[in-house]
Order: structure tokens, then sequence, then C-alpha cells
């Protein structure tokens, strides 16, 4: 979440405020969050108004402890209406931004923590850079701009794309969480990722699904493939600890969580909510948990924590009829599973033809953190592990 736009103040200036109450309504490009108030009093001075879209980090109002009054409060930091234009709300005279392209007075450079890593990545000097976002600050676009051009001149003028003739019968703006999603499927496309595909013998894992449908009735569940998955993926992660690691900047952060994020379609796009502690739960507490997720992904209710902090993630494309593909990763995490279709197939089982469950599994790497014998390694153990599910029954 980089900004965000206030929907509805939930409470109004002079009202009481207790902790814990919920205060403001607050819109991302993915989800829908309220925000809570972290102390007793009343609401004071409110500084950003419904439908003003702001930084992640802005003051949206004040909650007033007793003896306190708006006199107290600091100036205003102007709001962003719903169309990025500046629009002045401040109640004192605030300092002016810097223009676009011009360093902001005092000298000093500031730039976005996405720009930084960016730069890092393509091997762009921040120095020589003027920033065009707010107060002057560098953005990832001015890094993309320093990076295209020529040594020593302005960013090389691309040529427009001609204009179709065919007549346009929709326009979809890429903005939202359609934007959000090209924006990084874009930088994940950048990526110097490899896929790796292989099959796994899953006739035994879809004898234990139907087992399982039996005891799962009691709890208003019916058992699915993809259940077993994330129950295999979650144990392969905790048993190959480099799989489950982000890679920020140069480093490779091997993470102490395995939470697995599970790519969901809705209507208006995808959105990856987090299995967290996946390797801590039944087989059942995953299937009860990925229900309630993908209830709320359709009611546009998910929140923000069970959106982030995923270690690896997995993408389901075995109902479409789908058997290979290449997933793009979910940064910064270093791989994605891409889970393709169950068929039954004739093969060779000790010398006899026989008909058997066969899956298709697509792993994507980061190339950067991550090489292809251990990752072949990996993809291979979740093979193993669907192979045999014995270990799911105890």
């Amino acid at each position: 979440m980089n900004d965000g736009e206030v929907i509805k103040w939930l409470k109004a200036v002079g009202d009481p405020v207790y902790k814990g109450d919920q205060l403001v309504e607050i819109e991302s490009s993915k989800v829908n969050a309220e925000v809570e108030a972290t102390a007793d009093g009343t609401l004071g001075r409110i500084d950003v108004e419904e439908g003003r879209i702001v930084d992640v980090g802005t003051v949206l109002g004040h909650v007033l402890e007793a003896g306190e009054s708006d006199a107290d409060l600091p100036d205003v930091i102007p709001a962003r209406g719903p169309a990025g234009a500046p629009v002045p709300v401040a109640v004192k005279p605030a300092a002016a931004p810097a223009a676009a392209g011009v360093a902001p007075k005092g000298g000093k450079q500031i730039v976005t923590p996405r720009a930084r890593r960016l730069a890092k990545e393509m091997n762009v000097d921040l120095s020589g850079i003027l920033g065009t976002g707010p107060s002057g600050r560098v953005t990832e676009d001015d890094v993309k701009a320093a990076a295209a051009a020529p040594a020593g001149g302005t960013p090389a003028a691309a040529a427009p794309l001609p204009e179709s003739v065919v007549p346009v019968k929709e326009t979809i703006k890429l903005s939202g969480l359609r934007g959000t999603i090209a924006r990084r499927m874009t930088e994940s496309a950048a990526i110097p990722a490899v896929t790796l595909s292989t099959t796994a013998d899953v006739t035994d894992a879809i004898a234990f699904q139907r087992e399982l449908v039996g005891e799962w009735r009691q709890h208003k569940l019916r058992p699915q493939y993809q259940d077993l998955v994330i129950a295999a993926v979650a144990r392969a992660l905790k048993e190959s600890p480099i799989a489950n690691s982000h890679l920020v900047g140069d480093e490779v952060r091997v993470l102490d969580e395995v939470n697995v994020g599970i790519a969901m379609a809705i209507p208006e796009g995808l959105l990856v909510p987090v299995i967290k502690n996946a390797d801590q739960k039944s087989l059942l507490e995953i299937a009860e948990e990925v229900r309630e997720l993908a209830k709320k992904a359709k009611s546009n209710s998910l929140s923000i924590d069970e959106m982030t902090n995923s270690t690896f993630s997995i993408t389901n494309l075995s109902s479409y009829n789908i058997d290979t593909f290449d997933p793009l990763l979910n940064q910064p995490e270093i791989g994605i599973l891409g889970v393709g279709t169950v068929e039954e197939r004739p093969v060779v089982v000790e010398g006899e033809v026989a008909i058997r469950s066969i899956a298709n599994l697509n792993l994507a790497f980061d190339h950067r953190a991550w090489d292809g014998a251990p990752a072949a390694e990996f993809v291979r153990s979740i093979a193993k592990l669907l192979s045999d599910p014995s270990w799911m029954k105890a």
C-alpha cells in the first residue's frame, strides 16, 4: 500500500472516542480497512476529508485528550484529490512542495523506499536524479526514466503508439486494483525467473481426498485438491528453509514463519490472501481458512493483515484445464508454485500398465537468489509429499 482514499468518517468532530473504536474507513488499491482509535478522548479536527487520496503516513485527524483543543494541534499537510491533483486543505499556510523535476530546498534528496530498491536493482545512480513526486521526492518513475536516458542526456522520447481505427466498445483504466496488478506484474516480469515443470503421481492423494468427504461432512466442508497442495507446500517450506525467503536489495532473508499466499481470482482482478503459519495447521484448519479467505475476497472484506507478509505463493489453474504455465513471482518472494491439471493417464507401475492420477506442478523461482538444482529438489519434495499423503493422516 502506497496511498489510500478516505472513504468515510465513522465519527463526527466532537464525538467521544474510546480506544478500539472505528474512526475512519480507508480504501487502498486492493482492500478496505477501518482505522481504530488508539486512545480515549474526543475527535478533534479532521485533516483529510472524505474522497481525498493521501500517502501512507499522512495524519488524517486528531483525538484530543482532556484539556486539549484544536489550537494545540500542528498544521495540516496538503492532501490530494481523487485525480491526484494537489488540493490545499491546510488551515494554516504550509511550505509549498518542490516543483516537478526540481530538488527540494535545503539540498536533501528524498527517495521513496521502492525507488531506492529499484535503483539498486537497475544500477542507477540516485545522486543525479531530480524527483518529480510530492515535495520533490524521487519516485520509481524517476528511476526508470533515468535508466532509459542516454549517457549524459535526457530520457529518449518514445515513439507514440498509433491509434487504432477499430471502434472502441469499452475503455478500462489501469487504476485501483487493476493498476496495482499491472504495476506488480511489470515489476515481476523484469526478474530473471526460471520455471521448472514436473509431474506427481497423486493417485493416493486423490483417494485420501475422497476418504475425507464423509469425515468433513460434520464440518460442512468438502475437501479439495488445493487443500492437499497447500499442506504439502507448507511442509516442504519447513524442510527447505531457503525456499521460504525474501530477496530484499542484495540480501536473501530466510524467514522464520511459513506464510502461504493463495492467488484468488475475483471479477475485478487478482488477490493473494495469506495463510499465516501454515506449517503449524492441520489439513482441516487450512481448508477452513481458505474458504473463509475466499468468502472475504469475493465480498471485498479482506483486512490488510490478511493480505500481507506471505513468504511463498501458490496459484492454481487446474480448474481451467491448464497443464503447464509460467507464474509470475509475488515479490519479494523468491518462489511461486503454479498448480496445473490432474488427469488420469496410463503409466507403467512395476512392469504393468495402470491408470494413475497425474498432477502437473510448475515452480517459478528467482535465479538471483536460488539456483536450479536446489529449486528442482524443492519442487520434487512437493511432488513426493503429494504422492504419499500418509503424513497428512497423522
